[in-house]
């Protein structure tokens, strides 16, 4: 712990503001001495629930294609220096067991052990971690970095910023990160939540909120992007696996289509059972629940035996083509990230230095780059992080 005689004297090489997944990769990464501070009473609160606790650490086919960012090129640099395998490393010489499950997503068995793992690596690397700590404003003063915290002024010759975004406010999240990158005259993209559940508009909400809890794989389309995967009702609308990743291509006003039969032709499913099963319900019971049938279909659309082709179409529709324009993202509160961000233009990409502001960098949640579900946004702070400490090695 460091001393308050020692905080007021010591001019730290570097102040990373932050101690999650992005900021203790940064701090332990490079040698030069250093100090992290963050509001949180504990380092690593968002990479401790991650994965269900478990802690979706990477995936083994991460590329850029799997990034949304308006300067779709950024990510490139730094995803090509540190790779999937060089985090397993990590876990391996930390004797951290871990898996790989479906679409290469790599998890670890307790998401804790990787916060331990990554604050030992910290505090080898010669990183005070200071915790319970607000960073109030960040100034530049006499050639240096000056915070002004809650316990005292810190004074460093670079600054990194990696405060995170707005998701998960009651783990800590708060604008800090965006509205210092804005005082230093960057260019913030407007966030918004992403990889989050989609209400229903007013007229499906009721019909639909019968169905909480209810779940079945579907094929989820926003414009040209398509998933599969499970697809779960909620109070208020859609979430799980395939609305999640959805979320984070949709914009509000955008039509959402969902395909509750996908591989399915319903129109021929259903005209191949017209004479062996009275109800649609009935005739789809191997593909999908009744109680999700009838609430697709409302209590008119049900006969099958007497249906007309026009009905059988229509039918057809509604479950291979359900369309909705959402009202809203279900918000912060259950968004895993935030999209927008730091404008990746005015950062260096190779190095996460602020082109306009010289030992002033930028990593993680931050920036305006987001991950698809699966891995992808743990490893982007990993390798975000990593980038910035190998510049900041060879700056004295």
């Amino acid at each position: 712990m460091i001393s308050d005689s020692e905080l007021k004297n010591t001019v730290f090489h570097t102040a990373i503001i932050g101690a999650g997944a992005s900021g203790l990769m940064c701090a332990g990464s490079f040698s030069q001495s250093k100090i992290v501070l963050d509001h949180n009473p504990k380092p690593g609160a968002k990479v401790s629930v991650s994965g269900g606790g478990n802690c979706n650490f990477s995936n083994l086919f991460v590329s850029a294609a799997d990034y949304l960012s308006q300067n779709k090129h950024f990510c490139k640099s730094a995803l090509a220096a540190f790779k999937p395998q060089d985090f397993v490393a990590l876990m391996e010489e930390n004797n951290l067991p871990w898996q790989e499950r479906e679409n290469g997503q790599l998890f670890a068995f307790g998401a804790q052990h990787i916060v331990q793992m990554l604050v030992r690596r910290a505090r080898q690397a010669g990183t005070h971690i200071l915790t319970g700590t607000e960073v109030l404003e960040v100034k530049q003063e006499n050639g240096l970095f000056l915070l002004h915290t809650s316990a005292g002024p810190v004074r460093a010759q670079h600054v990194v910023l990696a405060s995170g975004g707005l998701s998960f406010p009651a783990l800590g999240a708060c604008p800090f990160g965006l509205k210092t990158a804005q005082k230093f005259g960057l260019q913030v993209i407007e966030p918004r939540p992403a990889l989050a559940g989609l209400s229903f508009p007013k007229e499906y909400r009721e019909r639909f909120s019968r169905l909480a809890g209810n779940s079945l794989k579907a094929e989820v389309r926003c414009e040209k992007h398509v998933f599969t995967g499970d697809l779960l009702f909620t109070h208020e609308g859609v979430s799980g696996p395939a609305v999640l990743q959805i979320s984070l291509f949709w914009t509000p006003g955008t039509e959402v289509q969902i395909n509750f039969l996908p591989g399915q032709d319903a129109l021929a499913l259903l005209q191949s059972k017209k004479n062996h099963a009275k109800t649609i319900s009935a005739a789809l019971k191997d593909h999908i629940s009744a109680k999700i049938v009838k609430t697709i279909l409302g209590p008119q659309g049900e006969d099958l035996s007497n249906a007309s082709r026009l009905q059988l179409e229509n039918a057809a529709r509604a479950l291979n083509r359900f369309s909705f324009v959402p009202a809203a993202t279900a918000g912060y509160t259950r968004a895993e990230v935030t999209a927008g961000g730091v404008n990746t233009r005015e950062i260096n990409p190779v190095t996460f230095e602020a082109k306009k502001v010289p030992g002033l960098y930028i990593i993680g949640e931050l920036l305006d780059v987001t991950g698809r579900l699966g891995g992808f946004n743990l490893h982007w702070a990993w390798c975000s992080g990593y980038a910035a400490a190998k510049a900041l090695e060879k700056q004295f």
